[in-house]
């Protein structure tokens, strides 16, 4: 019973060890940074200080950031220049996001531009239509900041998704239908969102 307990003892702060080390390694200093930025665009939504639009432009750059990430990662780590270079576009989304909390957002506050398609792919066209959509909602009114907060993290993550399944070079079949079942719900997401009573004020 004591070998038994020794050894359960044992195990569990090899995991807490191995928790602690995740939190402090580099690519776990990417992902918090990451997590950051998310809170700190919600918390500016919550209190109204980020915009519809502004939401829409600080989540697309994260979008950004997540497909890079998972480009660099596709090999199975993060060296020092691609941790850098993550490292360099979250200060530039810090900055930014900085800039929109503490500005004077109006409603002629200009759009970002709409993201072309990458590809002639499909998923890509998708991508860029699903965009058009949100946009649409947001310069109508349709879709409050929150709802387009939570539009664009659903499509940055298909971007990562994307960015991980061309990592080799190829989307396989099985891959491309994943990324179409994931842009379906996205399209039934954005439909809803357009057509609920929420309103942007």
């Amino acid at each position: 019973m004591k070998a038994f307990q020794t050894v359960l003892l044992g195990a569990a702060m090899a995991a807490t060890a191995a928790a602690a080390l995740a939190q402090t390694s580099p690519s776990g200093v990417v992902d918090q940074r990451e997590d950051h930025q998310e809170q700190r665009i919600g918390q500016g939504i919550a209190n109204g200080d980020v915009s519809a639009r502004e939401a829409y432009r600080l989540e697309r750059q994260q979008g950004r950031i997540d497909a890079n990430e998972a480009a660099a990662r596709a090999d199975g780590s993060l060296n020092s220049a691609e941790r850098a270079r993550l490292n360099r576009m979250q200060d530039t989304a810090s900055r930014d996001i900085w800039q929109q909390k503490h500005d004077q957002p109006t409603a002629s506050t200009q759009m970002a531009p709409a993201a072309p398609p990458t590809s002639g792919a499909l998923v890509d066209r998708r991508e860029s239509m699903q965009d058009a959509r949100i946009r649409q909602g947001i310069g109508s009114g349709q879709i409050d900041a929150r709802e387009a907060w939570r539009l664009e993290q659903q499509q940055s993550r298909i971007q990562a998704a994307e960015a991980r399944a061309d990592a080799d070079g190829h989307v396989s079949r099985a891959e491309h239908a994943r990324l179409e079942r994931m842009q379906d719900r996205a399209s039934a997401d954005i439909w809803h969102q357009k057509h609920d009573r929420q309103r942007a004020r």
